[in-house]
């Protein structure tokens, strides 16, 4: 119980400085808080949803899992930066929204199957943590792929779109 107290506590202090550290580098990009809150808003949302599946099955949470889930919400920032970089300042400039929209998510769907497909062998061919890690991976990318990536740009169409 010490440990795992000690544990929880630096996940928190870790959790806080990689959102910290998140939150500069987008601010440095864009050089608006605009665009930082939604990013964020939408990062800890999905850190939620993952978290609350892994409550839902069961999942016994070791410091694999948190690589993955950190991966996952990693991919997720990424996926949320590309839909800002098509959308806001996407270099064809004749393109509606629609189509800024689409390629966005041509993108984001290309980096997911790679993602899925990298995890496959490992979940198949590892075992304790390395399976654990992709599973969690998979199940991480596969909830922000669909759910909050939707989200994110329906926030980001509303707040930008022309």
């Amino acid at each position: 119980p010490l440990m795992g107290e000690s544990f929880l506590a630096n996940v928190i202090w870790v959790a806080f400085f990689a959102i910290l550290a998140v939150a500069v580098v987008l601010f440095i990009r864009y050089k608006s808080i605009k665009v930082i809150i939604p990013v964020m808003i939408t990062a800890i949302s999905e850190l939620f949803l993952i978290l609350g599946f892994a409550a839902l099955v069961q999942w016994n949470l070791d410091m694999a899992a948190f690589a993955g889930i950190l991966a996952a919400v990693g991919t997720g920032v990424d996926d949320q930066i590309v839909i800002l970089d098509e959308t806001i300042k996407g270099s064809d400039v004749g393109s509606g929204w629609k189509e800024k929209m689409k390629k966005a998510f041509f993108i984001i769907f290309v980096a997911y199957a790679t993602t899925v497909a990298a995890m496959v062998p490992l979940w198949n061919a590892g075992a304790g943590l390395i399976r654990g890690f992709a599973l969690t991976t998979i199940a991480g990318v596969t909830i922000g792929v669909f759910l909050t990536r939707p989200a994110f740009a329906a926030i980001v169409e509303k707040m930008f779109k022309e």
